[in-house]
């Protein structure tokens, strides 16, 4: 079995007037600038910013049915909000309507 190439004679091709489109293997140049960022008026790092109040947010887990989380971030993503501050506001509700019970 021979694997060395053979010689192609290009003069043809290289003199024929052809001039449908071939495919030269050779990539086309692509736009790789970066596209202009929307304006959300979200902060770039929210991980710094502070609620309302100035306390610092802190860690926390718990276990959400996956419809309630589904419907949380849904909820959220509507009104431009993160989780963390729909839960926030939602646990103030509840604890100040309950008497913080």
């Amino acid at each position: 079995m021979n694997l060395t190439p053979r010689p192609r004679d290009l003069t043809m091709l290289l003199n024929s007037d052809r001039t449908e489109l071939v495919d030269t293997a050779i990539p086309e140049p692509v736009n790789t600038e970066k596209p202009k960022t929307v304006q959300t008026g979200i902060p770039k790092n929210r991980k710094n910013e502070k609620p309302e109040s100035g306390e610092e947010w802190v860690k926390t887990s718990v276990s959400l049915r996956a419809s309630t989380r589904r419907r949380l971030k849904t909820w959220a993503a509507e009104h431009d909000m993160r989780i963390q501050e729909v839960v926030d506001s939602a646990l103030e509700t509840y604890l100040g309507l309950n008497g913080g019970e």
